[in-house]
This record gives structure tokens, sequence and C-alpha cells, in this order.
């Protein structure tokens, strides 16, 4: 959902970024039907099955229990609601559209936003990269944060350099 937002300030904003990164996204973020009707059927259920689609089997199973825990802290309506908004959001039309240096950053094993969805993102988008984090899924953030950072200190880095060129 992150994402989602990211593009679209991205696409109406331009003006006051000087870059986005999108990690785990998508320009359109369809979710799976099934995961829908199990948040309403069996909310434990669903909570595992999410967990088992956003993380990478190589992934410590206690990190991923954890995010089970914590999204069982959520009540199930407001989970229904934020992936009902990624299902109904839908920039593939639009995406082509920024301009910005953009990093696209996704695990080689997330099945929530697979790794098409992020290439579809660098084909159309001129001045993107693409990181793809291997051993990690949906939730590279906990994953490996230590490639992640990498990606994003490179990428700050070379965006800091374009941004005091321009002045």
């Amino acid at each position: 959902m992150g994402g989602a937002i990211a593009i679209q300030i991205a696409l109406s904003e331009p003006k006051f970024l000087a870059g986005v990164v999108l990690v785990g996204s998508g320009a359109r973020l369809r979710v799976a039907p099934m995961i829908m009707g199990e948040i309403r059927r069996d909310y434990v259920h669903a909570a595992d099955l999410i967990a088992g689609w956003a993380y990478s089997p190589k992934t410590d199973a206690r990190i991923r229990r954890a995010s089970i825990q914590e999204l069982l802290e959520v009540p199930a309506e407001v989970t229904y609601g934020d992936f009902e908004a990624c299902d109904h959001f839908d920039r593939m039309n639009e995406v082509g559209q920024i301009t910005l240096p953009t990093l696209i950053v996704c695990g080689e094993d997330d099945r929530l936003t697979p790794v098409k969805y992020s290439q579809y993102m660098k084909d159309k988008i001129r001045n993107a990269r693409l990181v793809i984090i291997s051993g990690a899924g949906h939730s590279v953030m906990l994953e490996k944060p230590d490639e992640l950072n990498f990606a994003l200190h490179s990428f700050l880095a070379e965006l800091g350099t374009k941004v005091l060129d321009e002045s």
C-alpha cells in the first residue's frame, strides 16, 4: 500500500520529490480472491496464508510467526479494507509518466507482489533501477535489511549527487 501512495504522489505532485523508492509494489496491486475470502471466513488462517505468501521459504520461521501475531492484533475488517484498497489500485497506464529517478526493490520470492510487477514498472519508468533481493519475499525490509539498506544508501547517494549537480 505504501508503494501505491508513493506512485500516486509521484504522478500527481512530482515537484515535491527528488526521487521515488518502491519496495514490494506494483502499478496494479491485485489481491488473490483466496486471501480476500479467507480474511472474512477464518482470519487466523488468513494471517498464516498471507505470511506464507509474504515471506521467502528461506526466512527464519520466527520472523514469520511474529508477523502473523502482529497481523492478528489488527481487526479483520481493517486488514480486509487494506487489501481491498490495494486490489482497486491500478496505475498501469499512468506509471510510465513518472520521470523521477526511481528505485524499485523486490524480493525474488515475493508472492504478494511478484517480481513481474517490479519488472513492469522498471520497463515503463524511464529513470528506474530494479534491485531484486534473493532469499527475500514481500517483507524484504525484515528478511534482508542489510541488502535493502545497501540499495537505499546507493540510490540516495546517487540521488544526492544529482540534486547537488542541478542546484
